[in-house]
């Protein structure tokens, strides 16, 4: 396939949206670590990344955000970390072949680095390095880092990547809106992230989750204005609520494709969902994708 650099120099592309709600609805359990089903549900996982292809997402995101060593051994799943993550991206590629590309997901170890926790940097670069290599082997055109809130795991996680893939490199982080603007959990700005992620050699940067629309929107213009390479915004379909103690994001699919409108005004690169968005808000984002041209 063309290299997703030059294909970003002349047209906006359509990434996927969640996949762990769309398990569920396939049978996953609550609690239930998605990345297992790689393994035990293969066809249900390929459906998935298929349903998305087919309403007009021009890229998925690998089945492994969770697939680290760190978590895999909080979820009793360790041992089976190299065909989890080996799954991970040929279960993407088999649906996707030639026509769409396949991410390879790198997400947070949920642990803090020193000096706020134990974990060393080379301890965290190196076991993003192993499961970097397990998705390059299985297929993935690109690594994306997403869902990062701690500027130190997303240099390691950068850094792997770089140094073991060879391939186009998005790292993509999370804010929150407060008195000082938008900031990570860890008190990362905007423009601390921008800085930090260009420098290291990040090819596409952005934000995913988090926020829905309307934040989002703000948090792009950031983006784009800092900005010296493409940009992506993967938006939740709306606020969080909480039914029958579980929390959904239920925000319909032609009202979050309103809300994605204002984030194309800003002129991002990519743009795809979150938490909450399934086949029909990709479809819809699609045909808003497919009016600008």
């Amino acid at each position: 396939m063309e290299n997703i650099l030059n294909r970003l120099k002349r047209e906006i592309l359509v990434c996927d949206g969640a996949m762990g709600t769309m398990l569920q609805e396939k049978g996953l359990g609550i609690g239930e670590a998605p990345e297992i089903w790689n393994i035990s549900n293969k066809e249900a996982v390929k459906a998935v990344h298929k349903s998305y292809i087919d309403a007009g997402a021009d890229m998925v995101i690998t089945n492994s955000f969770g697939a680290n060593e760190i978590k895999l051994k909080k979820a009793g799943l360790d041992s089976g970390f190299k065909d989890i993550n080996l799954y991970a991206a040929a279960l993407a590629r088999a649906a996707a072949g030639d026509r769409a590309y396949v991410l390879g997901d790198l997400g947070p170890t949920g642990e803090f680095l020193v000096p706020v926790g134990t974990l060393s940097f080379d301890s965290v670069y190196n076991m993003y390095c192993a499961q970097v290599k397990l998705l390059k082997e299985g297929g993935a055109n690109c690594i994306i880092i997403e869902t990062m809130t701690d500027l130190g795991e997303m240099r390691a996680a950068l850094k792997a990547a770089k140094d073991i893939a060879g391939l186009p490199i998005i790292v993509s982080m999370t804010f929150q809106k407060g008195k000082e603007g938008f900031r990570t959990m860890m008190g990362v700005s905007i423009s601390d992230a921008v800085k930090e992620a260009e420098g290291a050699g990040a090819d596409i940067i952005g934000s995913n989750c988090g926020n829905g629309t309307e934040e989002m929107a703000g948090i792009a213009g950031e983006f784009k204005s800092l900005s010296n390479v493409p940009v992506i915004i993967q938006p939740n379909a709306g606020l969080p609520k909480l039914v029958n103690d579980k929390t959904v994001f239920d925000e319909p699919p032609g009202k979050f494709a309103a809300g994605v409108s204002k984030i194309l005004d800003t002129g991002i690169n990519i743009i795809g969902g979150c938490c909450g968005t399934g086949p029909a808000h990709i479809k819809k984002i699609k045909e808003l994708v497919g009016g600008r041209k």
